[in-house]
């Protein structure tokens, strides 16, 4: 029986530059879904359970803390990661 894979949401509007950070987590056992903005964010964790999320501070639109703020409201108790940089 094949271990389940910790779900890992990641938002940065850079995410083509973070493409072997993914790799690095995948070959540990994560499976990373990358969106690149804080819309898209919010609606992949409405459709789907995230073990983590990292959310980037600085993106277009709605930014990370935006993104937070509607996070922690729909899970007060879920595991995010702010990324400054």
């Amino acid at each position: 029986m094949e271990t389940p894979r910790h779900k890992v949401l990641w938002a940065d509007d850079e995410i083509d530059l973070l493409r072997s950070h993914h790799m690095y987590l995948n070959e540990r056992g994560y499976e990373v879904t990358p969106v690149t903005n804080g819309e898209d964010a919010l609606e992949m964790f409405a459709k789907e359970r995230f073990d983590l999320v990292l959310l980037d501070e600085m993106m277009p639109g709605l930014d990370g803390l935006s993104t937070l703020e509607q996070l922690k409201h729909r899970d007060p108790n879920g595991p995010v990661i702010m990324i400054t940089k």
